[in-house]
């Protein structure tokens, strides 16, 4: 919780607990240190639905399980053929759009720590121990993580579709930057202009 999610770790009073102590029959007892903002219900909502495939407490030895298959053990051949998967890498390292642009190379440098997600928003401010009620400085209604300030706010939906309609395009905007450089590089295949094409997302962006 403290990495994925650090504002709702900062409000959880059981911060040293282990899961024995957080986990009953009944569910799960998490002691929050006031009432929860209705920005913040969203993120509780959000943590419990990624554990909410947790059994439970099974007696027994500890055991290190691998989730590479189904029968949880780990071999060096399928962890190969997932690092090597090139419908995989493109979509996670989007470097045409980074290195190969024709833009500045500190603007370069942003895009590639865009995603990255590594952007000093003001959740990664908080994973650094920096105290904050995260909220998007744009809009001011979640979060502020780097892929809803440049991708899912409002604000920021509005500077792309002053673009997309000037331009006549559709386009539909994927959740996470690395996807979204990977979907505007299948989308401009039949640009005139690659090139210009290709120095979009960074322009704006950079204007955030």
């Amino acid at each position: 919780m403290e990495t994925l999610f650090p504002d709702i770790h900062n409000l959880v009073l059981q911060q040293q607990s282990t899961i024995a102590d957080l986990w009953t029959p009944q569910g799960w007892k998490f002691v929050f240190r006031r009432y929860l903002n209705d920005w913040e219900i969203p993120r509780v909502t959000e943590i419990f639905r990624s554990i909410d495939q947790f059994s439970g407490l099974e007696i027994g030895r500890d055991r290190l399980q691998w989730l590479g298959n189904s029968k949880g053990i780990f071999k060096v051949g399928a962890v190969y053929k997932k690092l090597n998967h090139p419908n995989l890498q493109l979509l996670k390292w989007p470097w045409k759009h980074i290195w190969k642009a024709k833009i500045p190379y500190k603007v370069s440098c942003f895009v590639w720590l865009l995603t990255k997600e590594a952007v000093l928003t003001q959740d990664n401010l908080m994973k650094r121990g920096i105290t904050l009620c995260s909220r998007c400085f744009f809009c001011g209604k979640t979060a502020e993580t780097v892929n809803h300030l440049f991708i899912q706010c409002k604000v920021t939906d509005q500077l792309w579709n002053l673009f997309l309609r000037r331009k006549s395009i559709s386009w539909s905007m994927p959740g996470r930057i690395s996807e979204a450089l990977f979907s505007w590089e299948e989308a401009g295949t039949q640009a005139k202009n690659r090139s210009n094409w290709r120095i979009v997302p960074a322009t704006i962006w950079w204007t955030i």
